[in-house]
């Protein structure tokens, strides 16, 4: 049987990891309240965007691009799908990195034409690896603290593959963030508009 000192030693650490558990749950709303204002003050710009993009190519239909889909591409009606895959970088993030990637491995098996994967985030990576698919390009440590330059070197690659016809449409797969708890699959497509 325990004697007195044990028990308050046993009292003593668990009050100690409830400290300690309290201070990480205050900084994980902290970063998770600052992730939610910068998305809430992003959004209206890039839906602002899409909306302007979508109103350009509908009046203007004579115009011929291969990034509109109006302009030659591939004629050999094969459909090559690229898939830019966002995780994060690190676990603990619940569902999150896993429903995302469940859903790209349903499009995928879905798919009957060749597709190519591209991950962001190291949780991404090691799942697909794990499951024996191969990524064509891993962007590491991107997700954590994405910058312009990251994303004009991911968007380099991409459309790369796009130009030389190695791929016919490129998709984005995502989690958007309804609010604190609910976060759903997204895919959009980014080429051709």
């Amino acid at each position: 049987m325990a004697n007195a000192r044990e028990i308050k030693s046993r009292i003593k650490s668990v009050q100690d990891t409830k400290k300690i558990t309290t201070a990480m749950y205050l900084i994980a709303s902290t970063r998770l309240r600052k992730a939610k204002q910068s998305l809430d003050d992003t959004r209206p710009y890039f839906n602002t965007l899409q909306t302007a993009l979508s109103r350009l190519i509908r009046h203007m239909p004579e115009v011929e691009s291969i990034y509109l889909g109006t302009g030659n591409h591939n004629d050999d009606g094969v459909m090559r799908r690229g898939y830019l895959v966002i995780t994060a970088d690190k676990g603990l993030a619940g569902a999150y990195n896993n429903n995302i990637q469940k859903e790209v491995l349903r499009q995928i098996r879905a798919m009957a034409g060749p597709w190519e994967l591209y991950v962001v985030g190291e949780c991404g990576r090691q799942f697909f690896q794990h499951h024996g698919y191969k990524i064509e390009e891993t962007f590491h440590y991107t997700a954590q603290n994405p910058t312009i330059d990251r994303a004009r070197h991911i968007a380099a690659v991409l459309l790369e593959r796009y130009r030389t016809g190695a791929l016919d449409e490129i998709y984005i797969a995502y989690k958007d963030m309804e609010n604190s708890v609910t976060a759903t699959p997204r895919f959009f497509k980014l080429a051709p508009l």
